[in-house]
Parts: C-alpha cells; structure tokens; sequence
C-alpha cells in the first residue's frame, strides 16, 4: 500500500508535532465525478455470494521462525514501516428502499524513527457509485507502539480499527459518510511470497500476508440517512524495513471472483516505470498457492489525467493469470488520494469491477487497484 518518503514524512512529522503536539486532523476532500465516468451502477448486485464456514477465521499455523507466524504477528511491530489495510464492496438501502452501492479502503500506517513516537497516519476514501462521487481524508495521531498480542488495535485520532484472527471492526468518517463495519473472514489468511516473506525489489523485502475473503456488515451514515449493509472485503498486512526512498512504485489489484477465487496481484516499478519484480497469489476454497513468476501480466487499456495533479494515470487493465485473463474496469475515472501536502504522497486508490474467462468459463467479480507512481521521492 503507499508509503511515501522517509525524509518527506520526517518534516510533515515535525510540522504536525510544532502545530498539534501528539495528534493532527487535516481537512477531508470531496471529489466531484463528472461525464463519462465508467461506473457498474446499483442496480444489480455486483458483490459476489458469500457465506461464513466452519473454517471460520482459520488461521496459518507451523509457520517457520523466519516468516509470518498468525495470530502473533497480527499485532504492531517495531519495524520502520507498518500498514494494516482494508478494501471492500458495500451494498444496502435507506429507510426510504433506495439501493446505495459503494467502495471503501481505509488504512492506517505506522511509522517508526520519525519522532520521538511512531507516526500513524490514517487514509480513508469513499467511491459512492450511486452519485458517482470519491471522498477521501486523512488523520494524524503519534503514540507509543500498542502493547498487543495476536491482534491490534488501532487509531488515528477518532478513527479506530480492531482485529484478531479475521473478526475486524471498522470505524471512520469524512465529511457526508460514516463508517461502522464487521467483517468476519470466510477463508484462511494468505501468507505471499515464501511462508509470508516477499521480494518488493528496490523496496527490499517484507512480511506480507492478507484475509482475502471477509464477509461483511454494517452501517454506512450517508449525510445524515442510515444505510444497513453487507458485502465483501479485503484486509492486507504487510511490515519491514521497507525502502520508502528507492523513487520505485507500484500497481497492485486484490481480485474478489464469483467462483469463490480471490487473486492478489503485485507488480513493483523501479524510478524509471519499469516492472522490475512480480509477486502474485491466487486463494480459494482449495487453498492458496503462489503464482509462478512469468505466469501472470498486466496490460493498460486505457489512461486518466487527474484535473487536480496532472499526473497520468493508467486506467483500465488486462491481467493474465494461469488459466485465462481478467478484465479490470474502474468503477469511477477519479479515485486519486491527493495527500502530499499532508502525507507526501499522491495515489490513485479505486474501486473496481471485474469480469473475465478462467478455465473457459466466464467469471466476475469485484477488486481494488492501487497505483503508486515511481518517483514521488
């Protein structure tokens, strides 16, 4: 997920600290989606069927010393860098019986050698598909790193985040929408890479692993009307001695299919935009497995230049992976998180519709894709 730089992040630390003392809230934005938006609309359900198993909340166990040990290492670590991050896919309808439809990500990232605390830094942005709208913001907050074991709990001034063993709770507003969500994982979670050990190339290397099916509910406060509820989410965690100021970047998709398989797909770009390292899984009923290298690709299809940035932005993908290919189609144009000023980062973070042919069958589904342009450092 994005991180920006260490040096950038050490003077917007300074200046939070001089302004705040030990906490920091900055302005929410709203964004405006104009014509010619591709957007899945609410008429339907998009969100593919899920139901809760006796699998539960399972969680990987024998894992090696030197790789992801759940739940253990679900709590806060001492490494430089640290997010936990979640995506999901939110259907439901007001007292009045209008279908809302909408997309959330919502992260908080850990920073460590910042200050005389760690940094946490929160973003959260809203892809409302019935407006056609995106709304994002962020909050601040330096404490001592929780005390936890086998779970976290987490914020960043009033918003909270909570979890063990695939039960999260969720809690987050902006100006016009409030977040209340549970989510309760139907799957065993995703180690990546080598027992949860992953190669992110001039990043270095990482622990990374994912819950890549939660199932979902809840209330979504949209300006003033309650909306019940449910869909599908998605939560990665990943930590390390991660180089925040190689200049590299990245795009990633989580794919959320109607046959039950999940796919995360990974593709790190040096300072100059080139792909120089690849991680991919897929997860699902029968278990997960990594994707060997050279199995799966990424094509743009199209292009979108934010009014606000002017930075240009692929937008629109075709991903192969063994078996077939997976068209992704953004579900809004704008889902660009502009947070330099605040975080030193700018992003584009959206919500996605997916459909596609896997082993000659049609599939479809949801996703998230996120792109973090090389050479904001």
């Amino acid at each position: 997920m994005q991180v920006s730089g260490t040096r950038r992040l050490r003077a917007l630390a300074g200046g939070a600290a001089a302004a705040l003392g030990c906490a920091v809230t900055l302005a929410a934005a709203t964004v405006p989606v104009g014509a010619g938006v591709s957007a899945a609309g609410v008429a339907a359900s998009r969100v593919p069927s899920v139901g809760t198993t006796a699998r539960g909340a399972a969680a990987a166990s024998g894992t090696p010393a030197s790789g992801v040990t759940l739940p253990r290492d679900e709590a806060p670590h001492h490494d430089p860098v640290e997010w936990w991050y979640f995506n999901g896919h939110l259907e439901g309808r007001d007292a009045a019986g209008r279908l809302h439809s909408y997309g959330y990500e919502y992260v908080i990232f850990q920073f460590l050698g910042l200050g005389a605390e760690p940094l946490y830094y929160g973003d959260l942005s809203v892809s409302d598909l019935g407006t056609k709208s995106f709304h994002y913001g962020l909050e601040v907050a330096s404490y001592p790193v929780p005390s936890e074991h086998d779970g976290f709990s987490l914020h960043a001034a009033g918003w909270t985040m909570s979890g063990r063993s695939g039960r999260d709770v969720l809690d987050a507003g902006l100006p016009g929408y409030h977040l209340d969500l549970r989510l309760t994982a139907d799957e065993p979670a995703t180690l990546h890479g080598r027992d949860g050990v992953v190669d992110l190339g001039p990043f270095g290397t990482s622990y990374y692993y994912s819950w890549t099916s939660l199932v979902t509910s809840g209330t979504v406060v949209d300006h003033g009307s309650a909306v019940k509820v449910n869909g599908l989410s998605w939560m990665d965690h990943e930590w390390g001695d991660i180089d925040v100021e190689s200049g590299g970047g990245w795009d990633w998709f989580s794919v959320q299919l109607s046959d039950g398989a999940q796919y995360m797909l990974y593709f790190v770009r040096n300072k100059a935009g080139r792909i120089v390292a690849t991680l991919g899984t897929r997860s699902g009923a029968g278990g997960s497995a990594s994707l060997p290298a050279g199995s799966f690709g990424e094509r743009a299809t199209g292009s979108w230049t934010s009014p606000a940035t002017h930075r240009r932005y692929s937008s629109g993908w075709e991903l192969t992976v063994p078996g077939g290919r997976l068209t992704v189609t953004p579900d809004l144009l704008d889902q660009e998180l502009d947070l330099i000023k605040s975080q030193g980062s700018v992003y584009w973070e959206g919500d996605c519709t997916i459909s596609g042919i896997l082993g000659g069958k049609a599939v479809s589904g949801v996703g998230y894709t996120e792109l973090n342009p090389p050479g904001q450092v």
